[in-house]
């Protein structure tokens, strides 16, 4: 791996030039983009940043989404397989419960009511 810098970046300022991004660490600037070129890298950053909070909270996704799983719901908080595989041991087998009663885990009852259906009809036009 390259290091670029050999200090770590405290301050980083993003300018713009006309069509061009700056990019501006510790007074010295690190490189100039257009705005394209630019787009492309900030997208890829934040997916990488994405990733790296993932792995960062990591227990807390999997005790989140062991809970999601107790309560059957149809999505997820991750794909990531062993964050999953985890998730899916400790819906089964984690303490305190394995099992979250209906009546705890809120939401709507399969039977719950929330309105009656009408249809409105307005009486036909005149034809005079």
């Amino acid at each position: 791996m390259t290091t670029i810098l050999k200090t770590e970046i405290k301050e980083v300022t993003v300018r713009q030039d006309g069509d061009r991004v700056l990019l501006i660490a510790g007074g010295k600037l690190l490189f100039s983009l257009p705005w394209d070129a630019a787009d492309v890298l900030a997208r890829a950053i934040y997916t990488q940043a994405r990733r790296a909070e993932e792995i960062a909270k990591a227990a807390q996704i999997i005790a989140d989404q062991a809970i999601l799983t107790r309560l059957g719901t149809p999505f997820g908080l991750t794909s990531h397989p062993v964050m999953l595989r985890e998730a899916a041991n400790e819906a089964a087998w984690g303490l305190p419960r394995r099992y979250i009663p209906l009546s705890r885990a809120g939401g709507i009852h399969s039977q719950a009511i929330f309105g009656t259906p009408a249809l409105k009809q307005d009486p036909p036009p005149d034809k005079e």
